[in-house]
């Protein structure tokens, strides 16, 4: 016989414990594998196989925060209240909650390298500047930095970010990364980075030829997207981008997945891109009351021009 506690406490505490252990029981190897590849792009796929011990000590650390019941209902509480005056990333920022993460430190250097780009410089001792393009709080940034430098150990790394959030700026500065107005304002960058933020911008066809015009000519872009794609904008009233990056949303929104990553990497082409290599990953997100993470399905792709 079901259990049925009466009480929001009970209920709350009963429900985030069955949707735990639920979580705990889910086949975390799916998160990385495709039933079906796209045939054109099929041997640049790079196949993660599992979660590493970097990406599960993660899930264990938001297991941990995530249980914290009194931190949790605070949250809670102060979310329904900021939410009216600010956006879901400000209020995120200011609590510092909602952790990211998408590839372990080993795991993006393992992509990078199957993109050619520890071959990509001949002088391993020069600065490479990285731009990531909507940074966040630059945890993740933190992670890419770190599997550039395996690659490039006798190399410095000069950080840019760009970010539209107030609060996470301040987050990027205090981990002495150097927010910037525009992409625009450097050139011949080595490094770039867009993690999910092409279905989050107003304009992402004007954001991928900004990039392509910043990036160095034997330079690398790592782009994210979530798919199913699925446009939202925090910041207009309307939560609509100008145009849509993928022409065929919102009218058919369920293609199968190895179409839409098709039209995805023929948008980048179209651009000028070339896809290097690519692969599939959870985009998780640090957990609340309801359970301890959660996670979207993400595309990784490596361009150069």
């Amino acid at each position: 016989m079901n259990y049925s506690p009466r009480g929001f406490l009970a209920r709350t505490v009963v429900d985030k414990t069955r949707n735990d252990i639920s979580l705990d029981n889910c086949d975390m190897s799916a998160w990385y594998s495709l039933s079906k590849l796209p045939e054109q792009y099929e041997k640049r796929f790079v196949n993660m196989q599992c979660p590493d011990d970097i990406t599960l000590k993660w899930l264990e650390q938001s297991k941990e925060v995530s249980g914290k019941f009194w931190l949790q209902l605070w949250h809670l509480i102060a979310r329904a209240f900021l939410s009216v005056f600010l956006t879901q990333t400000d209020v995120n920022g200011i609590l510092k909650r909602g952790s990211m993460f998408i590839l372990s430190e080993t795991q993006f250097s393992h992509l990078l390298i199957k993109s050619g780009f520890g071959k990509a410089f001949a002088d391993e001792s020069k600065e490479i500047k990285v731009l990531d393009i909507g940074a966040g709080d630059g945890e993740v940034t933190l992670r890419l930095v770190n599997g550039i430098s395996s690659i490039f150990p006798s190399s410095t790394m000069k950080l840019y970010a760009t970010e539209s959030s107030w609060i996470m700026r301040s987050r990027l500065a205090e981990k002495q990364i150097t927010v910037l107005e525009e992409i625009n304002q450097l050139g011949d960058v080595e490094f770039m980075s867009c993690l999910n933020v092409l279905d989050r911008c107003i304009d992402p066809h004007q954001l991928l030829y900004d990039m392509y015009n910043a990036l160095a000519p034997n330079g690398r872009l790592l782009l994210a997207l979530v798919l199913p794609y699925s446009h939202y904008v925090e910041k207009n009233s309307s939560h609509m981008p100008l145009r849509p990056l993928m022409e065929h949303w919102p009218s058919l929104s369920c293609l199968p997945i190895e179409k839409e990553i098709e039209k995805f990497f023929e948008q980048l082409e179209h651009v000028g891109f070339k896809i290097l290599s690519w692969t599939k990953a959870p985009y998780l997100c640090e957990g609340d009351l309801k359970q301890y993470f959660y996670w979207l399905n993400d595309i990784l792709v490596v361009c150069s021009k």
